[in-house]
This record gives C-alpha cells, sequence and structure tokens, in this order.
C-alpha cells in the first residue's frame, strides 16, 4: 500500500465518513487506513467541534521536534487513551512525576482520571512532592495516590513524603470543580477533598 501517494490524494481534515467517501472504501477499512498511517506519520488525530474526531491527513511525514508532551506521555502509560486537542512537544522530557501534577493542573476529568495510571511509574516520590509542592496541589496529589492503590500495584511512597503532603495546607477541596462522587469517602475524610470518580469511572481503567 503507497500511503504516501494516499496522503496526497486526500490531503486535509477529514472524518472517517468523509474519508471512506473519498476513496470509496468501507468504514471499517477507511478506520484501518487511518491507523496505518497514522503510523506511518502521515496522520494526526485531533479534536473537531463538539469533541468529533478529525483526521488531519498530510503527504510529508513532519519530523517532530522536542519531548512529547503531556497528553502524549499520559498515553504512554495510561490504557486511557487521549486524543491531544493540539500538537504539544514539550522543551524536555516529561516524568511520570511531573505528568501526574501537570494532568492535575488542566483540572480536566478525563485527563486526570487517564493519569492514575502513573502512579504505577512513580519511583522518586521527593520529585512528586516539589512538583506538587510547587503547583499547591500537594492533598490532590496524596488523594489520587490513595485511589490509584486501590487499582493497581503502586510503590509505596516514602514516608516522610506522606507526612508532608497530609500536613499540607488545604487550598482547595474540588480536585475538579464541582465533581464529586458517592464512593471512595474513606479517601475523601484521609486527604480533605473531594475525589471526582465512582467505581464505574475507575473500572475503565482496569479494563
Amino acid at each position: 500500500m503507497i500511503w504516501k501517494e494516499i496522503a496526497k490524494k486526500n490531503e486535509g481534515f477529514h472524518t472517517v465518513e468523509s474519508f471512506s467517501k473519498s476513496m470509496g472504501i468501507k468504514r471499517e477499512t477507511a478506520i484501518n487506513y487511518l491507523y496505518f498511517m497514522r503510523k506511518k506519520g502521515f496522520v494526526e488525530t485531533k479534536r473537531g467541534k463538539k469533541g468529533k474526531r478529525l483526521y488531519e491527513i498530510m503527504p510529508l511525514k513532519l519530523k517532530k521536534i522536542g519531548h512529547p508532551g503531556l497528553y502524549e506521555t499520559i498515553n504512554r502509560y495510561s490504557s486511557l487513551k487521549l486524543t491531544m486537542p493540539i500538537e504539544e512537544r514539550s522543551d524536555h522530557k516529561i516524568t511520570p512525576e511531573e505528568a501526574v501534577v501537570r494532568a492535575i493542573l488542566t483540572r480536566d476529568f478525563r485527563v486526570v482520571l487517564a493519569s492514575l495510571e502513573l502512579f504505577k511509574k512513580t519511583k522518586d516520590w521527593w520529585l512528586l512532592y516539589n512538583f506538587s509542592k510547587k503547583c499547591g496541589v500537594e492533598r490532590f496529589v496524596g488523594a489520587l495516590y490513595s485511589l490509584s492503590r486501590k487499582l493497581f500495584k503502586v510503590r509505596s511512597i516514602d514516608k516522610r513524603v506522606l507526612g508532608l503532603l497530609k500536613k499540607s495546607r488545604i487550598r482547595e477541596r474540588y480536585i475538579i470543580p464541582r465533581a464529586r462522587s458517592s464512593d471512595f469517602k474513606e479517601i475523601e475524610k484521609e486527604w480533605k477533598v473531594y475525589i471526582p470518580f465512582s467505581k464505574s469511572d475507575v473500572q475503565r481503567l482496569k479494563g
């Protein structure tokens, strides 16, 4: 299959339906084409109006400069994949520890949910603490760590870091604005913040 020629013919933004019509192929075949073209670097996935998935088809493969951004870093470790709203690159390698904090700062339900799996890759608890303290989200980090321990096999946090997280000032109780679940009350009581996820939400991560 000459993917470059297909990319030339279909350059621009497409939905699965428009690409299928342009190529004269079935929808399922169009999805497979887009998947392989994305692997080859000819397609980037975007979000359109109302969350509609769009595919930007480019005949020339663009070399990405810099390191993967937040969304790409989360997708590397999380089973819940995120669609990047914009193409984002970083001037440095984003560690799982930094990604956890940056995910919280987005205040986005799906981004924070997907980031829970990054605790499986967290090794440097002091680095995580320093990032969280700098951004004022220590208690959010602690609460999400406790939640991740219920879902995955996660390394035990350094007891000194755990103590500092629990002693941190309560700046805000909502991890996600106005989002609160009736589940995980024990974690909310421990950290004095509101967990936005229900048991059905986190089951999406456990497969």
